[in-house]
């Protein structure tokens, strides 16, 4: 199957050049208007990946997103609409590793659960509803976060956890971004980060984190670490 990657129509043309060299075919997000708007255009707010060539979107993004996966991609139109408002925007906003998902069970789309839920992958529950923003997965065990809900689930659940300080990353509109929002797994073991990890204070230690589980850092442009959303590809464990 083609390697895709959905990324935020509004990301610099920088990154999405740099993303283009990674896939057969770069996806642009679509604003939202049913959301706030420093995220209207995220990828991890309006779609998610179910693993093996299957997603599952917003209904209000669904019509987008069909027309633009290619043959052989399986969509599913979530039944869960979203609205500018916490926590009815987070429906979609989950984070998957190897044999869980992380997020904030009670506000997730019930088709990310039972999909989960059916492979017999435990639901991490957390207190942050941006899971999926403020997590970074480095693998199918492994994560960075700021975010100590997110840590303490996964620490529970013997996933390994870099804990890094808030801030430090631009996010359009706010007063800072996320760790997760900023970066995605663009293949297994390649983990590609919006921006130089040398603007962040735990930039070292995130490269040697990433090292150390044997992923691949790429930074798609220069400059601070901006969050864009996540970048979501069709990347299995």
């Amino acid at each position: 199957m083609d390697k895709i990657i959905i990324v935020d129509c509004r990301a610099d043309n920088e990154t999405i050049k740099e993303l283009e060299k990674t896939c057969n075919a770069v996806i642009p997000t679509v604003r939202l208007n049913c959301l706030y708007d420093a995220v209207a255009s995220h990828a991890d707010m309006q779609i998610h990946y179910l693993g093996s060539d299957r997603f599952v979107c917003a209904p209000e993004a669904y019509g987008h997103y069909k027309k633009l996966l290619p043959t052989g991609f399986a969509l599913i139109k979530g039944s869960a609409g979203l609205s500018p408002k916490y926590p009815d925007d987070i429906a979609y906003n989950a984070a998957a590793l190897k044999d869980c998902v992380i997020c904030k069970s009670r506000c997730t789309a019930i088709e990310i659960l039972k999909t989960y839920g059916s492979k017999g992958a435990d639901i991490l529950n957390a207190a942050q509803g941006y899971a999926k923003c403020s997590t970074c997965v480095v693998n199918g065990h492994a994560i960075i976060t700021a975010d100590s809900s997110i840590s303490g689930a996964a620490e529970k659940h013997g996933i390994d956890v870099l804990k890094i300080r808030e801030g430090h990353i631009e996010l359009r509109g706010m007063n800072y971004g996320f760790i997760g929002g900023a970066s995605g797994l663009i293949d297994r073991n390649v983990l590609a980060f919006n921006g130089e990890l040398s603007a962040h204070p735990d930039g070292d230690n995130i490269k040697n984190f990433c090292k150390n589980h044997g992923a691949e850092v790429i930074e798609l442009k220069k400059g601070i670490l901006t969050d864009i959303g996540s970048i979501i590809t069709n990347t299995d464990f």
